[in-house]
């Protein structure tokens, strides 16, 4: 149940960041952290009743379509697949029954879209619609985007695993919550600059593990280190891509990554408790 949460999360977020009209990007976006919460909902449930669970992935590429019509229709077909998803083992009756009326109701509004535009994510004409860089900039300005994107994405799935596995400690779990809702925002924000770029790239399985039977204190180390490297890495990057426009968003990311650092600490603190 986990995973068929994970892939409906994954696939409407993504629908969202390739959809060409704002509106419905907007739906699609709405019913992806939906999804993203019931998958929060299937780990606890699952952790409450000692069921084991990955968080595995399944390759996101049968989304590289042309049209949102395509689009659609896949986007309707792994609803309707979840639906019918009978792994429900350890999750609660109630749980079930949300999870089965909110995907009704996502089917219902989609089914009665009847939207045929191009989607260009992926077609790599390396420009912004208002802005204007070079082709070295575009280069450089993408090679972060790609590692960036799935540097989010993992720590997404890490935060989410690591939160359902300390749920008795709130302050920790409350920083996991934040930083995992920073790393989506990040990753909402890296995937549509990539869609502008027509250079989208999905994300994809990240090894067990890195986020199984590992030591949490080692983990919030490391990663203190992590966010405080990628504040400087974004500072050198705003000054070698020189772009005032790019440059004001990679700073702002900047100072994010120091405030996560401070997440960090936090949740390092009172698990140490």
């Amino acid at each position: 149940m986990v995973k068929t949460k994970q892939m409906n999360y994954l696939s409407l977020l993504y629908a969202s960041f390739m959809h060409p009209d704002r509106k419905v990007a907007e739906v699609y976006e709405d019913f992806a952290l939906i999804e993203y919460k019931h998958m929060i909902w299937a780990m606890n449930d699952m952790v409450a009743n000692g069921i084991e669970f990955d968080m595995d992935i399944d390759d996101l590429r049968d989304l590289k379509v042309t049209s949102t019509k395509e689009l659609r229709e896949k986007i309707i077909e792994k609803l309707e697949n979840s639906i019918k998803c009978e792994n429900s083992e350890g999750i609660k009756e109630a749980t079930l029954k949300r999870f089965k009326s909110d995907e009704d109701y996502f089917l219902s509004v989609l089914k009665r879209m009847n939207d045929d535009e191009k989607i260009t994510a992926f077609d790599e004409h390396k420009t912004l619609k208002e802005i204007e860089i070079t082709p070295a900039q575009a280069d450089a300005f993408n090679f972060f985007l790609m590692g960036e994107t799935f540097k989010e994405y993992e720590l997404i799935t890490i935060y989410s695993y690591l939160k359902a596995h300390i749920n008795d400690n709130v302050e920790a779990v409350n920083c996991f919550a934040d930083l995992a809702s920073d790393s989506i925002y990040h990753l909402k924000r890296f995937a549509k600059y990539a869609v502008e770029l027509g250079t989208l790239n999905f994300v994809r399985s990240i090894d067990k593990e890195k986020y199984k039977d590992i030591s949490i204190i080692k983990f919030l180390k490391e990663n203190i280190e992590e966010e405080q490297d990628a504040e400087k890495e974004c500072l050198v990057l705003a000054e070698k891509i020189g772009n005032e426009d790019l440059s004001n968003f990679l700073l702002f990311i900047s100072r994010q990554e120091v405030y996560h650092a401070e997440l960090l600490e936090r949740a390092l603190s009172h698990l140490k408790k």
